[in-house]
């Protein structure tokens, strides 16, 4: 039976071709193309796009560039993207072609028989609609039949299980499911169909003649020893390959720039409408079923249309066309089955993305008109507040316990406070715990409500000495309970709870920044809130006295200043505050002038919000800001990380208040990130200068893996200790896995909604009315949303509101952005930046949001620890990431051998010394899980100091500090004492100095916020916070 199927003379090549097939497909699925999508399904929500065809680009293309160069750009791009799955492709189309030319038999007879045979054959090779054409022209040329052949190229891609997975979580689940039946359709059906209109003669291609079996009693051929069948196999392959390598990569080249040209001179609103009409379903069935795009890129776009306001027929008809057919796919199939196979399989892949879209468009409509029906068909129901706890009687700390040494130098006092005894916690250099271990008893507070942009963030976290007990206290904002206030026992234990004050718990506060304002030596609150006002919370000898509120008046059209930076900014001795301001995000991304950021001046220690002076330039969805001395020359600068399309900004003070921004034309700064989510400044190599960092969604679609490391989203509530808080966790992920927002809603998930309890049935009901809302581009809508849920409502006003169009001026002199990665700018010749984030191995920081830097290790180098993730819809969420400096040279990804991974989505952390023990620990807050702490078990040696200034700000907000000593590296360290940057977090006003083995620094240099300098000429021992005490009176080392 055997010899009837395969040429028994030569089974051996038969099996030669077999072992090199499955080598060739193992080393490419698992080397290139399953690693590769199951990255891009990894960052399926953040992927963006550097080219029209393709996730990355080779070559950045230069906006200002001619089109002839950008096409030529593009062009090489598409080569690149598509490289490693075209070698596949010509690879496994000569395989195919040499392994079916030992088989006597290689089809069935009939069609949907064979079509469903190459099913078979195409689903598990999951290469892109492109790379599979030069495998089809294997199939057809080894003698496989027409049904066989264009079944294998259409399922590879459209069936290859990892993008159907991303389809699924990107997309309704109505189109996702259409994808997949149409796809069938075409592979099971209309194959074969189309076959039976071919000329017999187009069906099968004319093979070499296989010879007839030998006649009973009639002796078989002699067959080949293996040497004879290695070499006869290894010439019928090269033969092969050559034979698809010439008349498939010509056209591959064709393609490309086809396909370039078509994805440049196309304009980028063709189908960027939320009305589904003919013309334009004809337009997008028509570019969907031309452009040869890689694998994956079909429901990336789509899902990123979708998320812009495309209407979902658009998306249906897009989905669908872009992973099933390409120009080049046109070509192979002409030149192989012939131009009327090709003509009528993209005319039907054409046709039925139209009529799908038609169909999914009306499905649409449907489904809103009945989800409107469903949520507003019931009565209004109060307001309600979830997990609120007990108010906590806030107790005083105990003061230090430790001996205090005096000593003057000059005009200022030396205070050593020596550090606690240091006790390991665990192995690693950190051991992880829930923070309520420590006494933080901090609720989970996240509900659908918070499902959307900014609550999906989180709330701020500082740090600070509260009563000036020597030890650093902890502020956490709320929504629903206004602030979080834990005080430190002395040795890293904690006390407190919610605020017990009705005016402060009805503040949906976001950011809580504990600063100086009126240089009374204690610690004030600097309070913003969404729509409700900015505020400073008085703090009077250790307590937060709520009768003293005052309001700090911002733009009168503000929602929420989500970034703050202070300093002294005017050199009059007092904080200054630098707002940066916030209004829609995600889905509206470009705001208008509501937010404007602004600088506030304090007046002799009042920040009313009266003397103020909005910032120059283009205003932006701001996420971070910093005020810090760039340049080294005593004047406060500011930093201001805006979101999306609006540029980020660089503004050089003056000390006098006034900033000037710097422009593209200056040529000072080369680049800054597109979705800035965290600006830094910081002395990277221990020279005295200042290196910015600059961090935002950075993760190409491929080799992300290589450096962030990732969970399954099934198991994010898995590690939550207690079973309060894992309910909490479980039952938001559970709504996370249907519950698409904004433009993404599925409407017939609203039936979903009268099966919760309150308050999640009212804000399921509002939540979705704004999601309708949004995507149905109606602004009436808003008003169905029940009055109980004024924040979703104000959510849904917002999106509404007019963006600012850019002046041709704002956009030429606005710095250059780069998506996909990180920036590290450093100062080099002529005091012109140098990116270097790729020479130092910090690019790459997953959805970077807050990004503390310090010296973690104690070894005399500053590190960073990027918190990431995001509620976006992903199948994973990716770990923190710990990059440790190595002796300036360039820094290293070891999160998980520092014990510092955590795989809980986490905007913000503050960085402080919270048991007194001499090293850093970490307080991060994450999404929908508890509080975590990460607590140091360096045993190295660190000293720090802590300043009081009677002459300036009273915490030396803005000074810096250098220590200098002759152990290792350049023997000088250097920190500023900021306040703000990063993401909602807020660090106490130390600077912290890690020394190795060292046992003392040799001096000390205090440059003060107001330029004045102090110098410590003298050895000081390790193992301490000194506190420097500058007098108000003349003289000494200035």
């Amino acid at each position: 039976m055997a010899s009837g199927l395969i040429r028994m003379d030569q089974w051996k090549r038969l099996v030669l071709a077999a072992i090199v097939m499955a080598v060739v497909a193992t080393f490419f699925w698992t080397t290139s193309r399953y690693p590769s999508l199951d990255e891009k399904a990894m960052m399926s929500g953040a992927i963006q796009l550097e080219d029209p065809l393709g996730f990355e680009a080779l070559i950045a293309l230069d906006p200002a560039a001619s089109t002839v160069e950008r096409i030529g750009v593009s062009t090489v791009n598409w080569i690149n993207t598509n490289k490693k799955g075209m070698t596949f492709g010509w690879l496994f189309g000569a395989i195919f072609l040499t392994l079916l030319g030992y088989f006597r038999r290689r089809n069935f007879r009939g069609g949907f028989a064979n079509s469903f045979y190459g099913m078979v054959i195409g689903a598990p090779l999951g290469v892109c609609v492109n790379c599979a054409a030069p495998i089809a022209r294997g199939l057809f040329q080894g003698g496989s039949r027409a049904e066989t052949t264009l079944s294998a190229m259409i399922a590879s891609p459209t069936l290859n299980v990892v993008v159907l997975t991303m389809a699924f979580s990107l997309l309704p689940f109505y189109i996702a499911i259409t994808k997949v039946a149409l796809s069938l359709a075409v592979i099971l059906v209309a194959v074969p169909l189309i076959c039976r209109v071919l000329p017999q003669e187009r069906l099968l291609h004319s093979v070499e003649p296989v010879p007839a079996p030998q006649a009973p009693g009639m002796p078989e051929p002699e067959r080949e020893n293996l040497r004879s069948s290695l070499i006869g196999f290894m010439t019928d392959f090269a033969r092969n390959f050559w034979f698809i390598l010439r008349m498939t990569a010509p056209l591959m080249l064709l393609a490309g720039f086809l396909g370039a040209v078509a994805g440049t001179l196309l304009p980028a609103d063709l189908i960027n409408d939320r009305e589904f009409g003919l013309v334009g379903a004809l337009a997008a069935g028509v570019v969907g079923t031309f452009l040869p795009v890689p694998i994956g890129f079909d429901v990336v776009v789509s899902g990123a249309l979708l998320n812009g306001g495309v209407g979902h027929g658009f998306i249906m008809t897009l989905v669908f066309t872009l992973g099933s057919f390409s120009v080049y796919s046109f070509m192979i199939v002409a030149t192989s089955v012939g131009w009327r196979a090709a003509g009528l399989l993209a005319a039907t892949v054409c046709v039925l993305g139209i009529g799908s879209g038609v169909a999914i468009d009306a499905y649409h409509d449907y489904q809103t008109r009945r989800a409107i029906e469903l949520l507003t068909g019931e009565d209004d129901v109060a307001s309600f507040t979830l997990g609120a706890i007990s108010p906590a009687v806030i107790a005083t700390a105990r003061g230090s316990t430790v001996a205090a040494v005096r000593q003057s130098v000059s005009d200022i006092e030396l205070e050593r406070l020596p550090y606690a005894e240091n006790i390991a916690h665990g192995d690693a250099p950190f051991t992880r715990v829930e923070a309520w271990r420590l006494g933080i008893e901090h609720p989970v507070e996240f509900s659908m409500a918070d499902m959307w942009p900014p609550f999906w963030e989180g709330r701020s976290v500082a740090s600070g000495d509260i009563d000036r007990d020597g030890d650093v206290d902890l502020i956490f904002a709320s929504t629903r309970v206004g602030l979080y206030i834990y005080r430190n026992d002395g040795i890293g234990g904690f006390s407190g709870g919610a605020i017990d004050d009705p005016r402060i718990q009805g503040l949906p506060v976001f950011n809580a920044a504990l600063l100086d304002v009126d240089n009374d030596g204690f610690l004030d609150l600097f309070l913003t809130t969404f729509r409700r006002g900015n505020y400073v919370l008085p703090n009077r000898n250790g307590q937060f006295v709520a009768d003293g509120l005052r309001p700090v008046a911002n733009r009168d059209d503000a929602i929420l200043t989500l970034a703050a930076s202070f300093a002294d900014v005017d050199r009059d001795g007092d904080l200054d505050v630098a707002l940066g301001n916030w209004a829609a995000g995600w889905y509206r991304r470009i705001p208008g002038e509501e937010s404007r950021n602004r600088l506030i001046l304090n007046d002799e220690g009042v920040l009313s919000g009266q003397d103020f002076r909005d910032l120059p330039g283009i205003p932006g969805e701001t996420l971070s800001i910093l005020l810090s001395d760039l340049n080294a020359d005593g004047a406060a600068d500011l930093l201001v990380g805006n979101d999306f399309e609006v540029p980020d900004y660089v503004y050089f003070g003056d000390g006098a208040g006034q900033f000037r921004a710097v422009t593209h034309q200056d040529g000072l700064i080369p680049m800054t990130t597109n979705t800035t989510m965290s600006v830094s400044s910081f002395d990277i190599r221990n020279t005295g200068q200042m290196a910015l960092y600059f961090a935002q969604i950075a993760g190409r679609a491929d080799g992300v893996s290589d450096r962030l490391r990732m969970q399954p989203i099934e198991r994010y509530c898995d590690g939550v200790e207690r079973d309060l808080d894992r309910d909490i966790c479980q039952r938001n992920m559970d709504i996370k896995v249907w519950y698409r927002s904004g433009n993404s809603l599925d409407p017939s998930n609203a039936r979903r909604c009268s099966t919760f309890e309150e308050p999640y049935r009212s804000e399921c009901r509002g939540m979705m009315l704004k999601d309708l809302a949004i995507q149905n581009g109606d602004a009436e809508m808003c008003g169905l949303i029940p009055v109980s849920q004024t924040t979703i409502r104000l959510l849904c006003d917002v999106h509404f509101l007019p963006s600012r169009v850019m002046t041709g001026r704002e956009q030429d002199e606005a710095l250059p952005q780069i998506m996909s990665r990180n920036v590290l700018l450093e100062l080099g010749e002529r005091d012109v930046y140098a990116e270097t984030a790729q020479a130092m191995h910090v690019e790459v920081g997953g959805w970077s949001w807050d990004v503390s830097h310090g010296d973690f290790d104690n070894d005399g180098w500053q590190d960073m620890y990027i918190v990431n993730g995001t509620w976006v819809p992903n199948e994973v969420t990716p770990s923190n990431i710990f990059l440790r400096n190595r002796d300036g040279a360039r820094f290293e990804e070891v999160t998980d051998a520092y014990g510092l991974s955590d795989f809980a989505i986490t905007a913000a952390a503050t960085l402080a010394d919270i048991d007194n023990d001499g090293d850093l620990d970490v307080i991060a807050v994450p999404v929908n899980a508890p509080v975590t702490a990460f607590l140091n078990n360096s045993d190295q040696s660190a000293i720090s100091f802590r300043l009081i200034d009677e002459r300036g700000n009273r915490d030396g907000i803005g000074a810096r500090v250098e220590i200098r000593h002759e152990g290792f590296g350049t023997g000088l360290q250097t920190r500023e004492i900021q306040l703000g940057g990063g993401f909602m977090s807020f660090d106490a006003p130390i600077a912290h100095f890690g020394l190795g083995q060292l046992e003392h620094v040799d001096s000390v240099e205090i440059r003060w916020a107001d330029g004045s300098r102090t110098n410590i000429n003298e050895q000081l021992e390790a193992g301490a916070t000194y506190v420097v005490h500058r007098r108000n009176r003349g003289g000494g080392l200035e």
